[in-house]
């Protein structure tokens, strides 16, 4: 998980060569792409604020990174993160609780390289964003360039309402401040201090777990698979007919989350997906949100990161259908609601 959360961030780290050479832009992948397998270790020190409808949380944070998947995080409140690429193990302190994860081999096989996910996620933003450089800065005592970014005309669902502005380090390409903002929140991450390519002791990769503490596995997470029959015993609410979905969407699975009072009903045609989801709690709708109405459909619908959604209620429970933008249209999604009523 942290080598993909890096790899997030790293989704900025081309656009500084972009404003100045939009024109070579494979040239410009394979730079960014050089830059970073340059970087063989780090040492970071990370402090990060969030805002959210009044709310405001900080927090401080280090963490030491040696390729090509070794990492520890130490949170400010003692939670830590530990890979030393074999095993890794989340402790979290306050609940005195250890989760730990084996690294599958089956599955490292099927990932993509660290390349590739770099040059998909940079092209993706090449061919999504504009890009205005704001000048240079110094951050965590480094030179970087203040970028900031918006989504193409066309393209508004990459980046919906937020503004995002990053400083990327001018050597190595590391994003060393983000900064996200929309009307109903906003986030900074700075790297307030950070060392590259040094020697770090191995033992920081290891951890020992406490002989009091609870231990977990990733099947503790897991919601059991279940038919439809299976799901209609334990959801305690109605599940409705479900002949409007289309023939060519074979049923996968459903799900329930007890906690979350929620079912999801899972169907794919080997290229794309379709989710129903049920649940009492209602979702708070966003701005991108659009009312529909037919003759017999009342509902919201949102176009966002290529994915359609359609959102109504029935009685107490409240409904969503959710699927990739190339299954299905937005006037199809609405015919099998009406049908799902």
């Amino acid at each position: 998980m942290k080598k993909v959360t890096a790899l997030l961030g790293l989704a900025g780290v081309l656009l500084f060569s972009t404003a100045c050479s939009i024109e070579d832009t494979e040239q410009i992948i394979e730079n960014a792409v050089e830059a970073q397998e340059n970087l063989e270790s780090y040492y970071a020190e990370v402090s990060s604020t969030f805002k959210y409808d009044g709310e405001n949380e900080s927090s401080t944070y280090k963490e030491w990174n040696v390729k090509p998947d070794k990492y520890r995080t130490e949170m400010e409140d003692g939670y830590l993160h530990i890979s030393n690429g074999e095993e890794s193990w989340s402790y979290d302190k306050t609940e005195n609780t250890v989760t730990v994860f084996d690294t599958s081999e089956d599955l490292t096989e099927e990932m993509p390289s660290e390349s590739e996910i770099i040059r998909e996620m940079l092209t993706e933003m090449l061919e999504s964003t504009d890009v205005v450089v704001n000048g240079k800065e110094t951050i965590a005592d480094r030179k970087t360039i203040h970028l900031s970014v918006s989504a193409k005309e066309g393209e508004e669902g990459f980046l919906g309402d937020t503004s995002y502005d990053i400083w990327v380090d001018e050597e190595t390409y590391m994003p060393l401040k983000m900064m996200w903002i929309s009307e109903d929140f906003s986030s900074v991450v700075e790297y307030t201090h950070i060392e590259y390519n040094i020697d770090i002791d191995e033992a920081l990769f290891t951890f020992d777990i406490p002989e009091d503490a609870e231990v977990l596995t990733m099947d503790d997470f897991m919601v059991d698979s279940l038919s439809l029959d299976e799901l209609k015993e334990v959801a305690p609410f109605d599940i409705p007919d479900l002949s409007a979905i289309p023939e060519n969407f074979d049923f996968e699975e459903a799900n329930y989350f007890e906690e979350m009072d929620m079912a999801t009903m899972h169907f794919n045609d080997n290229e794309h997906y379709l989710v129903l989801s049920l649940t009492t709690d209602k979702t708070e709708m966003l701005d991108e949100t659009e009312a529909v109405s037919t003759e017999n459909f009342e509902g919201s619908y949102m176009h966002m990161f290529d994915m359609h959604f359609l959102f109504w209620s029935q009685d107490e429970v409240h409904i969503e259908l959710m699927t990739d933008a190339d299954a299905l249209s937005k006037e199809e999604l609405i015919e099998i609601a009406t049908h799902i009523q």
